[in-house]
This record gives C-alpha cells, structure tokens and sequence, in this order.
C-alpha cells in the first residue's frame, strides 16, 4: 500500500508538472459594445484532454453559475500541441453601469485516465483554471493607467502591525503585484498575497513585512497588470 501511494504521489507531481492548457491572454476584458470575445487556446499537453469551459462569479461550479456569459463551445476535445478557440457571449442582462464587474472564466481540463502502476486503479487527475474577466460599460472613459495615477495611498500604523492603505477612486479594478514604501532610499514592501486586486470606488490594507520608517517623506512604487496582462510600474507620493 505505502509503495503504490508513492506511486501515486510521483503521478500526480509528474501530471501536475505537464499538465496545461495555455490561454493567449491572463485576462480577458469585455467591452460593453462587443457582440463576443474571442480567446484563444493550445493544449501544451503530450495528450489530448476534454475540456469544459464557464464563467462564474469564482464559485469554480459549473452548476452554480451566475453570471451573464455564455461560452462556445461548452465542452470540447482538444488534441495535444492543437489550438482552440472559444467564444465568450454577453447575454444582455443588465449590469452596473458606473464601474467594472469582475467574473471568473473557469477552464475545466479533463485528461485521459490513467493507471496507477502495479495496481488495476485508474485515476483521472483534473485542473482547473480560473482567469478574472472584466465587464466594462460603455459609460467609462477612464483608462486602467489613468485609474492608476489616482490611488491614494496612506501609511496606517495598528497595534497589530504597519499597513499601506490603498484608496480607489476609480471605476475599473487594479491588479496590483506589489507595493513599496520607498523611503531615505531604501524600499519597504508589503506582504505578498496571492490576489492583491483592489476594486472599484474601495480601499483595502496591505500589511508591511517589516515596519517602515515614521516621520519620514516617502513615496509608494506599486506595479499592477494592465489589459493585456503586462506589468507596469508607477511611483507616486503619500497621502498625508
């Protein structure tokens, strides 16, 4: 028993490694005016898999599905190196009209089933990727780089810790990937995290990893994704 879970351990690594359906882009942005968005996939697998595809509000459910998105195909069969395209359709419910709505395109990849060695058992090992997809009404004008220019930020000090505090005015989400206070040069970075998005018209804190110094003229460098899923880096002053 302990040899075939070694075995199975070593499979699923070995899978988990290999395993990937690459989307041409991180994220996908839905304008308000467009009839569907196209994205586009390859299957980087040394086998082909079935995969189901859906978008929801980040349940990863397909039977729990909210959103007012129809993807086509559904479900399709997707051979090793080959390419895919799907179609993301808007069904017209209605939406926030002052700000971006995020959702989640889920990617549901099925492989062929496989055996465990030394054993009749078949596994089939399953992955599923999630990208965030924004619905953008066709009322903003802002860019995602001129919502960056405004954040806001300011320095908050509580007793359990240090924090910048994020401010946006703005109407679209920001993905941010990091944050630093700079400071009588040095730079002081704030925890990581494994989604550091902040909303429309929200703040949200960002925990210091070691405390920063007070007193102290300062400015904050920030990168954040843009449409296209690039990094772009900005450094803007502290709020007083």
């Amino acid at each position: 028993m302990k040899f075939i879970l070694i075995n199975l351990l070593s499979l699923i690594v070995a899978l988990s490694a290999e395993a990937g359906i690459m989307p041409a882009s991180t994220r996908v942005v839905y304008e308000a005016h467009q009839r569907e968005k196209t994205l586009m996939l390859v299957n980087t697998n040394r086998y082909p898999i079935i995969v189901q595809s859906w978008v929801d509000k980040g349940a990863g459910d397909p039977d729990t599905t909210e959103a007012p998105f129809v993807v086509l195909p559904a479900v399709f069969r997707l051979q090793p190196e080959r390419t895919q395209g799907i179609k993301i359709v808007y069904n017209r419910d209605p939406m926030p009209a002052d700000r971006e709505t995020l959702f989640w395109l889920n990617l549901y990849e099925i492989p062929p089933t496989t055996h465990i060695p030394n054993d009749n058992t078949k596994v089939t090992l399953t992955m599923n990727t999630q990208l965030k997809l924004f619905f953008r009404p066709a009322g903003i004008r802002a860019t995602l780089s001129e919502v960056a220019d405004k954040l806001i930020f300011r320095i908050r000090v509580e007793p359990d810790g240090s924090y910048i505090e994020c401010q946006n005015p703005g109407p679209l989400h920001v993905s941010l990937t990091s944050v630093a206070l700079v400071a009588a040069g040095n730079q002081y970075a704030v925890e990581k995290q494994p989604d550091m998005m902040i909303g429309p018209f929200s703040s949200r804190r960002y925990r210091f990893s070691a405390a920063p110094p007070s007193n102290t003229s300062s400015q904050v460098k920030f990168q954040y994704l843009n449409d296209a899923g690039g990094v772009q880096e900005k450094t803007v002053p502290i709020t007083r």
